[in-house]
């Protein structure tokens, strides 16, 4: 097939893919296997798109530069926005990307009509896309279903297109595990945010509120008693609430660290930082330093703080 420019990373199930082929057939060929029933309308068709992802989500962007009939049953969620001219159509509902961001929701068919246009995509696996928002939301249970096709206000939909281009920005470090981490939440959070999930919408902002609270009072007591031999249970108990529930709390709402041992530890490195720096190195030493702020085994407070500060201890107490 004549496709060009064809590039493949794979750093676990990351991926990051272009193709560009302006052969009909080809073009055909390689719309029907990555999106289902194509019919391409035209004699000369080109088809160009950049893929970045992994198993849970995936950012595309596709240029059309021909008309198509796509038929497409979908196993994931899928939300789209286009420029003009991709009408759509799911069941009885009808639209045009260009005018409304819309969804595409597992087992639901998608009539697609893409006309010479350009197209985002952002896909979520349905599965990590459910536990983001039962960890979001504080539910167990919470089952991810929309209601409707399109987000629930202009403000929320300009939001969401906000975001989704910020994201976008973003694909050439999307190798990084952690970039993309922060990427794929940022965007769950916006998704679940503007679109009209199912159920009561005050009873899950009401949970999401409570953990925002439950993790900035944590965030703060850990802080205050990081120099202490304190452990996650006792700031769970601290903040009047159990050790499950502020891991959820954390995974939730954390940026820079996920889970609470995560944060005391930063913490404490980041107060031996600050100690390493205003030592005199003729008076005390590294592992004193270390041991002062819990970290019992030198070395691995050294490959902690090599990791965290790009240096040794030694080098920057040596200042």
């Amino acid at each position: 097939m004549s496709f060009r420019g064809l590039a493949l990373l794979a750093m676990n199930d990351f991926f990051d893919s272009r193709v560009r082929t302006d052969d009909v057939a080809d073009t055909q060929a390689w719309l029907q296997a990555q999106y289902g029933h194509v019919d391409v309308m035209a004699d000369r068709a080109a088809i160009a798109e950049h893929a970045v992802g992994d198993a849970t989500f995936a950012l595309r962007r596709l240029t059309w530069e021909c008309r198509a009939e796509i038929v497409y049953e979908a196993d994931r969620f899928f939300f789209a926005t286009s420029g003009p001219g991709y009408a759509w159509r799911i069941g009885s509902r009808t639209g045009d990307y260009s005018v409304e961001p819309g969804i595409v929701q597992p087992g639901h068919e998608l009539v697609g009509r893409p006309d010479r246009t350009e197209v985002e995509l952002l896909s979520f696996e349905a599965d990590w896309l459910t536990e983001a928002a039962r960890t979001m939301y504080g539910d167990d249970e919470l089952a991810v279903r929309f209601d409707g096709t399109a987000p629930l206000s202009r403000r929320l939909r300009d939001y969401w297109l906000a975001t989704l281009r910020w994201s976008l920005t973003q694909t050439p470090l999307l190798a990084e595990p952690l970039v993309r981490a922060q990427v794929r939440r940022t965007l769950a959070a916006a998704t679940l945010e503007a679109f009209p999930l199912a159920g009561d919408p005050r009873e899950r902002r009401a949970s999401a509120i409570e953990q925002a609270s439950i993790y900035a009072a944590a965030v703060s007591w850990i802080d205050d008693h990081a120099s202490l031999p304190v452990t996650v249970d006792d700031a769970a108990r601290a903040v009047g609430t159990s050790a499950t529930g502020l891991r959820r709390a954390f995974l939730a709402n954390g940026h820079l660290a996920s889970t609470p041992e995560d944060y005391l530890t930063q913490a404490r490195l980041s107060a031996a930082h600050a100690d390493l720096l205003a030592a005199d190195p003729m008076v005390v030493g590294v592992a004193d330093i270390a041991a002062r702020w819990g970290f019992i085994d030198p070395a691995a407070f050294a490959d902690a703080y090599r990791d965290a500060y790009r240096t040794t201890p030694r080098r920057t107490l040596d200042r």
